[in-house]
């Protein structure tokens, strides 16, 4: 369901993922012209991508929404769904989600456990006998009992995470067995093995199908997303909402919904930089992709509303990541 703030009305535009493709043959064997993907809007379109599945994603976000007859993508992390201890007011459970879907919104993956997808260069050098070793991010380290690969030009080894914290040389992620060889710092990555990433991200999709949702797109947590993290995602969904983190507008020619750029609309943001995207956007017929965490103090429902009100000034399409997609990915 795609939402046109520049009428207010609903897009009659059906998906045609389940069209039967026997009723859409023509005589002579071709197909229907009713086959071919929807064009890009003439006025651009914007996705609202919202992280994690709080409830305040059904309390403030979609209220918000609904004002303007506008779906949106939720990323939903597929162990948290119902969980009571989130944030301050837990997250959403199976019954809320249904709520938006049945309102035109789309669910996404956030995967298993908000594990991050990023490959991390060591800032410092690691020696034998070391248990700690200092990444770029630490965020391997928020999931104890995980295994992590160390691997440079000259080693490929696993550890289990221990923990995570930080000392006088800075933030580290901690080790069960002591590193037994030297790995030199910008020469040595960290990050999760084939495995487990398999696992994040196709339990994930599973996991929310198996409570009823269609889930073909991926947000990444943590905005970690690249090179290594893109053939997985590749093998079970049909893109990712912020693959390139940092800039809201995707170009309306050669977009690659696998490297498609999100960034956030209130948080980390100012109004002047959001609404010169907006018009970047109208003025091109760009697709915009924004996000936001709505358990933070300053994404009210209101904020929320005044940004859909800007779109709707522009005249703005707003769409699903799965609308998207199919209107801009040709």
């Amino acid at each position: 369901m795609a939402g046109c703030l520049g009428s207010l009305s609903t897009d009659t535009d059906e998906p045609t993922d389940h069209i039967d493709d026997t009723d859409n043959e023509s005589d002579d064997g071709s197909d229907d012209e009713d086959s071919t993907p929807p064009e890009p809007p003439d006025g651009g379109a914007v996705v609202f991508v919202y992280d994690d599945g709080p409830m305040e994603d059904y309390t403030q976000a979609l209220p918000a929404h609904r004002r303007f007859d506008a779906p949106a993508t939720v990323g939903i992390v597929s162990d948290w769904v119902g969980r009571a201890d989130y944030q301050d007011n837990g997250c959403m459970d199976v019954e809320h989600l249904e709520e938006l879907v049945d309102a035109g919104w789309e669910i996404a993956s956030h995967t298993t456990e908000h594990t991050t997808l990023g490959t991390f260069e060591l800032l410092k050098d690691a020696h034998p006998d070391d248990t700690r070793i200092y990444p770029e991010e630490i965020r391997h380290g928020y999931h104890r009992g995980k295994t992590i690969e160390i691997i440079n030009d000259e080693h490929d080894f696993t550890r289990t995470v221990a923990d995570y914290g930080t000392d006088g040389t800075g933030r580290y992620v901690e080790v069960d067995t002591p590193i037994d060889r030297r790995c030199l710092a910008g020469e040595t990555i960290v990050r999760y093995p084939e495995e487990q990433m398999r696992t994040s991200l196709e339990e994930s999709k599973r996991a929310l199908e198996g409570m009823g949702f269609s889930v073909e797109t991926l947000l990444a947590p943590y905005d970690n997303f690249g090179e290594y993290a893109r053939q997985f995602a590749t093998e079970h969904y049909s893109g990712v909402a912020n693959a390139r983190h940092g800039e809201r507008v995707n170009a309306r020619e050669g977009f690659d919904p696998y490297r498609t750029r999100r960034d956030y609309f209130i948080e980390y943001t100012d109004r002047e930089s959001v609404t010169r995207d907006l018009d970047e956007i109208a003025e091109t017929g760009a697709l915009g992709v924004v996000g936001a965490h709505t358990f933070k103090e300053e994404v009210t429902e209101e904020r929320i509303a005044d940004t859909l009100s800007w779109v709707h000034e522009r005249d703005i399409t707003v769409l699903t990541l799965r609308e998207a997609i199919e209107r801009y990915a040709r």
